[in-house]
């Protein structure tokens, strides 16, 4: 089997990092936009603290996306999205609560967010890369 150059593996690094948090990103700017209804989802959902929810959630998926992508303490703002995404996931994707094609539609996203942070998981062991702010 052949070796993969280093240089090709970091550019790799760079677009799995991009891909990896262009949901983060695109989802906190989205709530951020529409700031009520992140708060009434939180409501309708019984979550606790609402208010303070949705500024975490937007804080999470804005300024941990930034540092995926930019590859500034990437492995840290992997963290950030992981625990974010359980959280979220275990918040509105009860498929085990639910029924029929509601179940089977939560369950597939519950299993697609897992498989986020799988992603995420990786990046946060080998790291952003030394295409990044942090060089590695």
């Amino acid at each position: 089997m052949k070796t993969m150059r280093r240089g090709a593996s970091d550019v790799g690094l760079l677009i799995g990092r991009i891909a990896l948090a262009t949901v983060f990103v695109q989802a906190g700017w989205s709530k951020l936009m529409s700031w009520p209804g992140i708060v009434h989802l939180l409501i309708h959902l019984h979550a606790p603290y609402p208010t303070l929810g949705g500024g975490i959630a937007i804080g999470s998926e804005l300024v941990g996306g930034a540092m995926v992508v930019l590859g500034l303490r990437a492995r840290l703002g992997a963290l950030v999205l992981i625990v974010f995404t359980i959280g979220a996931n275990w918040l509105t994707h009860r498929f085990w609560l639910m029924h029929g094609a509601t179940a089977f539609a939560a369950e597939i996203q519950f299993l697609l967010d897992l498989s986020i942070c799988g992603g995420l998981l990786i990046l946060a062991s080998v790291g952003p890369g030394r295409v990044s702010v942090d060089r590695g």
